[in-house]
């Protein structure tokens, strides 16, 4: 029993500290130094996750000093919704996708930090504490939180791709060449001199935050990528979605690299955003493993290529199995590995449609050059001093 008493005393004392620790470094951000926060939220049909996401800003360590939803066009009334936690309401005059949302609510804000997220993301409670803490002390025009390893459905398709998601940033760089609008800060005076999302690739091509990110490398600033800023995605993943996800971003991202003369940068690092090398050769292998399997009845080498790829994507995702083993057990490793083999591959139909569209707008126009807005030409680009 003394030994029972001991440890929870100890538990309770150690609970103490750390609430005293924080209140203390709360104190240190004086008025002067203290950033105003605008949180932009676009909206289109969401009220279902839309109070959670804002009961967990409510809840933030550090308030932000707005909040503002822009409806784009909603069929549901999210007004209410809104309004009943004290934060901003505007409407779109019709559906204009949620790049074009973000700018008009920025456009609306006053915050010194402006900070993109869906309304699906439960923003965890120290996140603006921490991006407000790096616009303070880091030279950085810019930040990327990430969505957390947790999945409130429990669908083995869900639990899978919200796993994967959290180990593909993990897994990359802190200065990070992009910038994703889940849960992303920047800085009022750089958003607004790089003059915001471009649109034309979110409502043709998709993309429009990794775009702007793009832009933000191009004009010299720095961007971070912190694995601690943290936020729940709640969206539900059925099989059927999340390979036609995939298979979207397959053919998105090339295209996206394509416009953006990113290839030869595709192809020095084998990465492009959250994607990364060992990602990108399990797609090569995939899509070989199942062109040996075609051609099986006609080639003989094809056996040595069915076990070859087997056993090199075996052990090139080693890492991502023993993740998955750690955080879902052996019973969920044993359904991800197919799983995972079977995304890759639908992934690289994605980019095979993706290269054959590419390849098609040539040939109907073969003088037709690939056409990339002005905002995101390097030459074009403002450089923009960072103010701390």
């Amino acid at each position: 029993m003394l030994k029972i008493f001991r440890f929870s005393q100890s538990k309770f004392l150690d609970k103490i500290v750390r609430q005293v620790y924080v209140s203390f470094q709360r104190t240190q951000i004086s008025p002067e130094e203290r950033l105003d926060i605008s949180v932009i939220i676009p909206i289109r049909d969401g009220n279902e996750t839309l109070k959670r996401c804002l009961s967990s800003l409510k809840a933030s360590s550090l308030p932000p000093t707005e909040v503002i939803v822009v409806d784009d066009y909603s069929k549901e009334d999210c007004s209410e919704i809104v309004k009943s936690f004290g934060f901003k309401w505007m409407r779109m005059d019709k559906p204009r996708e949620a790049e074009n949302a973000r700018n008009k609510g920025a456009e609306s804000s006053t915050g010194d930090i402006l900070v993109f997220t869906d309304c699906d993301m439960v923003i965890h409670p120290d996140a603006l504490e921490k991006i407000h803490q790096h616009f303070c002390k880091d030279h950085y025009a810019a930040i990327s939180g990430v969505c957390s390893p947790e999945s409130q459905d429990r669908s083995m398709a869900s639990r899978y791709k919200h796993l994967w998601m959290y180990y593909s940033y993990v897994n990359s760089p802190k200065d990070f060449d992009f910038w994703i609008s889940s849960i992303g800060a920047v800085k009022r005076d750089i958003f607004f001199g790089l003059k915001g999302f471009g649109t034309i690739f979110q409502t043709k091509y998709g993309g429009g935050d990794l775009e702007f990110g793009r832009r933000l490398k191009l004009a010299g600033q720095k961007i971070c990528l912190d694995t601690k800023i943290q936020g729940t995605h709640l969206k539900r993943f059925t099989l059927w979605s999340l390979l036609r996800n995939d298979y979207s971003r397959g053919k998105g991202w090339f295209r996206f690299a394509v416009r953006n003369r990113l290839l030869p940068y595709v192809l020095k690092k084998l990465r492009i955003a959250n994607i990364y090398p060992a990602f990108i050769i399990s797609v090569i292998l995939s899509l070989i493993f199942f062109l040996s399997l075609l051609l099986l009845p006609f080639w003989n080498i094809s056996l040595y290529l069915i076990v070859s790829s087997l056993l090199a994507y075996s052990m090139i995702n080693y890492p991502l199995f023993r993740f998955f083993r750690k955080r879902g057990g052996t019973g969920f490793l044993l359904k991800a590995i197919p799983l995972s083999f079977v995304d890759h591959l639908v992934a690289g139909f994605g980019v095979i449609r993706g290269v054959l569209g590419c390849l098609g707008s040539f040939i109907i126009k073969p003088s037709a050059k690939i056409e990339i807005p002005a905002d995101s030409q390097k030459e074009e680009v403002p450089s923009v001093e960072l103010k701390n």
